[in-house]
């Protein structure tokens, strides 16, 4: 029975690893479909740098609601290199940089992501602390 157990746990994280594949994707079609007029700022919606705050804010928020087993930083990473790539996409069709909608896309990425930073110094604060991080107990089982 010791020689299957590997297998039997093996078989019950398939679903779970396909799941969280399923839903990364549902997260990168909504942030892509939420995010992408912004690229085509002077054909589509207004030129306010609040409209990319609250669009990024939307976008990294939803990540967090639907991806709860990807790190908290990996989230945020992933939120400011889309930042970046809204940012830079006019560049290609013959517009300049705006840094004001640079800027609000990335604040309203921290706006999202900054409560949970928040919340976790709390726990370390009041001593709940993991004895083993994730990480470190999933390469040793």
């Amino acid at each position: 029975m010791k020689d299957r157990e590997p297998q039997i746990l093996a078989i019950a994280a398939a679903p779970f690893r396909m799941m969280r594949l399923v839903s990364a994707l549902v997260v990168l079609t909504c942030v892509v479909i939420l995010v992408a007029p912004l690229s085509m700022r002077a054909s589509v919606i207004s030129d306010k740098p609040f409209v990319d705050l609250l669009a990024f804010y939307g976008a990294t928020c939803g990540a967090y609601g639907v991806l709860p087993f990807v790190r908290r930083g990996d989230i945020a990473m992933v939120a400011m290199w889309v930042v970046l790539g809204v940012g830079v996409a006019p560049c290609f069709s013959g517009q300049e940089l705006s840094p004001a909608h640079m800027f609000g896309g990335m604040a309203g990425v921290l706006m999202a992501a900054g409560p949970i930073y928040l919340a976790r110094f709390r726990q370390v604060a009041q001593g709940d602390i993991r004895l083993y991080r994730r990480r470190e107990t999933e390469a040793g089982a």
